[in-house]
């Protein structure tokens, strides 16, 4: 693929199917494993979460879904009310980082970001 997918909703829970759904769509279409599939749809799930428990009313959420080859690069964005990145010792992060493999979060022009990186590839146990 190796373009962008970019889906904006209202920040509010009812539209983060969308973004799942769409998720679910660009690793399928990059042959992602299931489970792995799974895993990363959760991510965002998670992600989108708590996006949107920092946006103002009346906000915006975006979803940037980036695949090459076997690599998803997801960024999901929106205003950000305290101006400050999410915190890194909470459940939720932690279900975050066990979910794909590299996340991290930032704050930039009043805006709140997370950016999540996984792979579909499964790992082989020796």
């Amino acid at each position: 693929m190796g373009s962008d997918i970019v889906l904006t909703v209202p920040a509010q829970s009812a539209y983060v199917t969308l973004a799942r759904a769409a998720t679910a769509a660009a690793c399928a279409q990059a042959d992602f494993p299931l489970d792995r599939l799974d895993d990363i749809r959760l991510a965002v799930d998670e992600a989108c979460a708590l996006v949107i428990a920092d946006a103002p009313d009346g906000a915006d959420l975006q979803v940037v879904l980036t695949v090459e080859g076997n690599h998803i690069t997801i960024v999901v964005q929106g205003p950000s009310r305290r101006e400050l990145p999410v915190a890194t010792n909470t459940f939720a992060w932690t279900v975050l980082t066990a979910l794909v493999d590299e996340v991290s979060t930032d704050v930039s022009d009043g805006s709140l970001s997370i950016r999540m990186q996984a792979s579909g590839v499964e790992s082989v146990a020796l």
